[in-house]
C-alpha cells in the first residue's frame, strides 16, 4: 500500500473516532443541570456511571492522539515534504528525465528484438 493510502486511511479512520466519540458522548453522558433554575427533568436511561463514562472518554482521547501521531508520521514520511517548490520540481524533471532514458533503452531493445 502507497504512503498516500495509507495517510488517506488513517484520516478516513480519525474521522470515524470522532463521530464514534461524539455518538458515546450523545448517547452515554448523563444530563448535568446547565442552570439552576432550569432542572434536568428526566436523566439518561442509557447514561454509564460518571466512572466509567471518564475511563471511556480518556479511552476514546488516547486513541485519537495515538491517531493523530500516526497520521504526523506518514506526513513526515511522504517524499519531498522537506524540499522547498524548486526542489520538488527539479526532483520531478530529473525523475522524469530517467523515466525518459528507461523508456528509450526498452524501445531499443525491443526494436533490436524485432
Amino acid at each position: 500500500m502507497d504512503r498516500l493510502t495509507q495517510l488517506q486511511d488513517a484520516i478516513d479512520s480519525m474521522a470515524r473516532m470522532f463521530t464514534n466519540s461524539i455518538h458515546y458522548v450523545h448517547e452515554r453522558s448523563s444530563m448535568a443541570s446547565l442552570n439552576n433554575d432550569i432542572p434536568v427533568a428526566q436523566q439518561k436511561v442509557q447514561a454509564d456511571s460518571p466512572e466509567v463514562f471518564q475511563q471511556n472518554m480518556q479511552e476514546l482521547a488516547t486513541d485519537l492522539v495515538k491517531k493523530a501521531k500516526e497520521i504526523d508520521l506518514l506526513i513526515e514520511v511522504l517524499p519531498g515534504i522537506k524540499n522547498t517548490e524548486e526542489d520538488q520540481l527539479r526532483i520531478l524533471a530529473e525523475l522524469e528525465e530517467e523515466n525518459r532514458l528507461a523508456n528509450q533503452e526498452y524501445e531499443d531493445a525491443v526494436h533490436e528484438l524485432g
